[in-house]
């Protein structure tokens, strides 16, 4: 877990830190201190750092607040303020601007020393980091070695999650390019700072895993409605740090019983993440409870069983259509999707209905079916999922 500001500053106790402004901004998390001097220094900030400021490159005391307000607006979590010499003290508008954003501002003594604030916070924050390390190492062994406890039991419970807790895994995945794929390693690097700032907040019991540019959040002891919240409030705070979701895919694993079936609710999200990138259903969440069909069939851990049932069912129009440059399988999608109507159909497909019409016939030819009966639509509409369940 992230080190919160609050805990940084009760360890800091003794090195005469007086809270100025910002009191409500506490909560935040922080990942590491830095010296900014000046506001262009401060825009180069990356996020949920601590700025130190003697004001040594201001050429005005004034020059605070430009240089608070460019720390602010690169993220960081608060400022440190030297009082002496080059700042004698805080001018009411600045104080106005961190209480409004609640931006934390500390003010010290010209009489301690910075470096040794800064040093008791690196300190912490490395031993937070060296932590949260080794639980996403433990969690990662939990999800691909779920028979070998003993590499992961022992940490779990060391860092304060029961092995006999229930555990459930969300999958969040963004997609460099809309056309080809890939992963935007850069935008789920922005989701997770968001998330982690909202979780250290709250002091959730979720731990953050970063796996093959996806992000992946195990909730530990929560039901799935209160993680379907959680997930939801994480995408609303996503949203209003104005970071796009463009491109961005969300599945939901199963409640899990123990730690020992973590892997389980792992490898439920992840399907649902990539059947959500296959249908194209951007920032919505795939829910395992209410992924209907899908739940059964990700649940069938025979891959033949569902290689057969897709050979059974549309097996012979896909090899047609790649056969024969045609598009009958998407026709028979679009078909199903809005419910037989030959004139939607042709609406969302920009043909003339008696182009879906004979397309319609052409596969009903090719299968030996008749698509007016209800048993064949739903033999062929679950064959068409199960073809999504083997490309994801």
């Amino acid at each position: 877990m992230t080190v919160r500001l609050k805990e940084l500053v009760e360890q800091a106790a003794d090195k005469n830190m007086v809270l100025a402004a910002g009191k409500n901004g506490l909560d935040k998390p922080v990942r590491w201190v830095h010296m900014v001097e000046n506001e262009e220094i401060a825009g180069f900030l990356e996020g949920q750092e601590i700025a130190f400021t003697t004001g040594i490159g201001l050429e005005t005391q004034e020059d605070l607040y430009p240089l608070v307000k460019s720390a602010y607006a690169s993220g960081a979590t608060g400022v440190v303020v030297n009082i002496g010499p080059f700042i004698h003290q805080i001018s009411p508008e600045t104080i106005r601007f961190c209480d409004e954003h609640d931006f934390p501002l500390f003010k010290v003594p010209w009489s301690v020393h910075m470096a040794q604030i800064m040093h008791s916070f690196s300190l912490a924050i490395t031993m937070s980091e060296k932590h949260s390390m080794e639980l996403a190492a433990a969690l990662e062994n939990a999800i691909f070695h779920p028979d070998r406890e003993e590499m992961y039991l022992e940490y779990l419970e060391q860092s304060g999650f029961g092995k006999d807790w229930n555990y459930c895994v969300a999958v969040f995945s963004a997609c460099a390019d809309a056309e080809h794929g890939g992963h935007d390693a850069e935008l789920i690097a922005k989701y997770s700072r968001e998330a982690e700032s909202l979780i250290t907040a709250n002091q959730w019991r979720v731990a953050l895993v970063r796996i093959e540019d996806r992000l992946v959040l195990v909730f530990a002891r929560y039901t799935a409605e209160q993680v379907e919240l959680m997930v939801r409030e994480i995408i609303a705070a996503i949203r209003r740090r104005g970071v796009i979701l463009e491109r961005t895919y969300i599945g939901v694993g199963k409640v899990t019983k123990s730690a020992r079936c973590i892997g389980k609710s792992y490898n439920q999200a992840l399907k649902l993440e990539r059947l959500q990138h296959l249908r194209g259903r951007v920032g919505e969440v795939a829910l395992y409870d209410n992924s209907g069909i899908d739940k059964l069939l990700l649940a069938v851990s025979d891959r033949a069983i569902l290689e057969d049932y897709y050979q059974d069912s549309i097996g012979p129009l896909v090899e047609y259509d790649r056969v024969n440059g045609t598009d009958l399988t998407e026709t028979l999608h679009a078909y199903f999707q809005f419910s037989g109507s030959v004139k939607e159909t042709a609406a969302s497909m920009f043909v003339h209905r008696n182009t879906v019409s004979y397309k319609l016939n052409k596969i009903e030819d090719i299968l030996g079916v008749s698509l007016s009966d209800f048993r064949t639509r739903e033999f062929l509409s679950v064959g068409l999922q199960v073809r999504e369940i083997l490309d994801c």
